[in-house]
């Protein structure tokens, strides 16, 4: 019964927020206009059930969203109240018939320094008084706001239906013609993640003028968590600009070995490696706090689906906390302590192994012995101070290393080793560009956690690999290398 009450609040709340914070945005010569679902209500003229207000306001690099809600605070007219909550704020109005309930009204930034969701301000309408965003312009602020929340992560399906109806709604024109954001990689991320949860959603993509080829490939399997509860469409009450990680999104922790036969090194698929043992160690470290990233030869089978040479042990990114003062050396003996029946640690030589469960069918190379070798490496001595969270990849439920990074490293294997055996996995990794989704593959990204002595040195290396390789020279090219003139 109160549940019901306070949905039928939510309405009059909204419009009494609205009444009061747009004249004051006016009086204050700042071009504004309603988004989210409430805009889409008012264009559709259908009921809402959003609890807060989202608010697009133009940005000339003259003030910051702080001191705007501080300044909103203080023009507050009688009747209405506004406090400032960090980055959003809370209006309150002294109308008995909502009972002093409170509508969180969040600023969203465009142009200066911030995506420009709406170039020309007089393209908004006024529906009921309210300055309201065009569709195509709540459409590409809804995406711009996931492109930041959750980088590289699959939409939940109520943001991805929200995104739908609004796709559905919208005019034909083609979006590119209206914004460069709408051929932006993170934006076009954002779409396949959209195709991958509602694949009819695809020739409306296309019909609104985004490049087909981003869709050529199967979809990757989403992350653990995301997608899962339909009712998982954010509704206002989070979404400040910041990520917001829950226990929801990390990997399950596993103790019991998956049920899965590994049917030999000719089995085309995931080996036993990626499987069973990348999935345990993977969610015990999760267990223990880290954060972590398949990397090395598994993360090379997991971008090529299987179709490399089969890994011999495995390599783990982890981030530490900023705290963690520890080596690799510690973490092993962590893990080793804690499971004791999973894991092979052998002091002297500083090595620890997984043993496979012994009701799972492996490959000839680890027949033997039943054990593959673990080891972890951290971003920082490997040239990665800025990697995070939000630069992982995941692929099958494994956060991975992203591709050029994974590429990187392994050109340097190579040119320390240039057998023929790494060169193969070099022109591997290579033939995979072409097809990869932007989904999993964000150059223009992973520069960003790369130190400047790691870019320069990767320019060498490619420069060295490109001279003993010359087909490969398109490739590097795509990937924003300058080799036209290496001979």
């Amino acid at each position: 019964m109160g549940g019901g009450k306070s949905q039928k609040l939510k309405a009059p709340l909204r419009r009494r927020a609205s009444a009061a914070l747009f004249p004051i945005l006016r009086d204050l010569g700042i071009q504004a206009a309603l988004t989210h679902k409430p805009a889409l209500a008012l264009h559709l003229n259908v009921e809402n059930e959003s609890p807060g207000v989202k608010v697009v306001v133009k940005h000339d690099g003259e003030f910051t969203i702080e001191d705007l809600c501080t300044t909103i605070v203080s023009h507050a007219g009688d009747g209405y109240h506004f406090t400032r909550k960090q980055k959003h704020l809370e209006f309150i109005s002294a109308d008995p018939q909502t009972k002093r309930k409170t509508c969180r009204v969040t600023l969203i930034p465009s142009g200066g320094s911030f995506p420009t969701i709406l170039e020309d301000f007089s393209e908004v309408v006024y529906i009921s008084d309210t300055p309201v965003l065009p569709i195509h312009a709540i459409l590409l602020e809804e995406l711009v706001t996931r492109s930041r929340l959750r980088v590289g992560r699959p939409l939940a399906k109520g943001v991805a239906k929200f995104v739908d109806r609004c796709l559905r709604a919208s005019d034909g024109v083609p979006l590119p013609q209206l914004s460069p954001l709408w051929q932006s990689p993170e934006i076009l991320d954002q779409i396949a993640h959209h195709v991958q949860l509602l694949p009819d959603a695809k020739t409306l993509w296309i019909a609104h003028g985004i490049d087909a080829s981003i869709f050529i490939l199967p979809p990757l399997q989403q992350a653990p968590g995301e997608g899962a509860n339909e009712a998982d469409d954010d509704d206002d009450d989070d979404d400040d600009g910041r990520p917001n990680p829950s226990a929801s999104e990390r990997p399950p922790v596993a103790v019991q070995a998956p049920d899965v036969a590994i049917q030999g090194p000719d089995h085309v698929g995931h080996s036993a490696v990626t499987d069973v043992a990348a999935r345990h160690v993977v969610s015990i470290l999760e267990e223990l706090g880290f954060e972590c990233a398949v990397s090395g030869s598994a993360a090379y089978q997991l971008y090529s689906h299987g179709e490399t040479r089969l890994p011999q042990q495995l390599d783990i990114l982890v981030l530490p906390p900023a705290s963690f003062s520890q080596d690799q050396a510690w973490l092993k003996q962590q893990i080793f302590q804690k499971y004791p029946n999973l894991f092979k640690r052998k002091l002297e030589k500083g090595t620890l192994s997984y043993m496979f469960p012994h009701d799972i069918v492996l490959p000839q190379p680890f027949q033997a012995t039943r054990r593959c070798r673990v080891e972890f490496v951290f971003p920082r001595p490997l040239g990665l101070p800025h990697f995070s969270s939000s630069d992982i990849v995941w692929i099958d439920n494994l956060p991975v290393m992203p591709f050029l990074t994974s590429l990187r490293l392994k050109l340097e294997i190579w040119a320390g080793q240039p057998r023929p055996a790494n060169t193969r996995d070099v022109k591997h990794l290579l033939s995979l560009v072409p097809n990869l989704p932007v989904s999993v593959f964000r150059p223009w990204r992973e520069r960003n956690s790369m130190s400047d002595e790691f870019q320069a040195k990767s320019e060498v290396l490619v420069k060295r690999f490109c001279r003993s390789f010359q087909d490969s020279k398109p490739i590097w090219q795509m990937l924003g290398f300058e080799v036209e003139d290496v001979v």
